[in-house]
């Protein structure tokens, strides 16, 4: 069974919410006890092929893990949160958090494809936006993907994120076209 990490307090806006029920999955905090979670997922080339990061090494995602909430949370910033299962508090995913404004975020998030396709990617996007966006002012999300990954315009949609922009750019050596969705919060 896996056991959680002891947390400490903190001041830093999201930590300090944290964690947020979200139905079979809780938002909360990145732990270095998270490690080979962290890497089955970000290590699988499905989960990573739509996003802007690189599988990473052991140390590297170590490192990742212990910095994974920039204090403060300056424009420009990512901040990873983390998405356990409710029921054991392992790791599944995380959501990305780029301060863009002080009133603005752009969101991304990954899967571990076994947990895909069960409402929990949307349930714990739900809850970053209530839980933690909408109490820290925040009154603008944005989210950017492929065109290709279907799965993610569907949940965006399905949380009333509505497109603004499309640009057809070059990612990962391949021609595509990035669509922009936004949603006031």
């Amino acid at each position: 069974m896996h056991t959680p990490e002891p947390t400490t307090p903190t001041d830093h806006p999201l930590l300090a919410r944290l964690p947020v029920a979200a139905g079979a999955v809780t938002l909360r905090a990145l732990r270095t006890g998270d490690i080979d979670d962290f890497l089955a997922y970000r290590s699988d080339p499905e989960v990573a092929r739509y996003q802007g990061w690189q599988p990473m090494d052991r140390e590297a995602a170590l490192a990742f893990l212990q910095d994974a909430v920039p204090s403060p949370w300056r424009e420009g910033d990512w901040a990873q949160i983390g998405i356990a299962r409710a029921n054991d508090d392992r790791l599944v995913g995380d959501i990305g958090l780029q301060r863009e404004g002080a009133a603005q975020v752009q969101l991304g998030f990954s899967l571990a494809r076994g947990a895909q396709g069960r409402g929990w990617a949307q349930a714990a996007v739900r809850a970053c936006m209530t839980g933690l966006l909408v109490p820290l002012g925040m009154t603008r999300l944005r989210g950017i993907t492929d065109a290709r990954n279907a799965a993610s315009l569907r949940l965006l949609s399905r949380l009333d994120f509505v497109p603004t922009a499309s640009e057809d750019v070059v990612f990962r050596g391949e021609a595509c076209t990035e669509i922009t969705l936004e949603r006031r919060l």
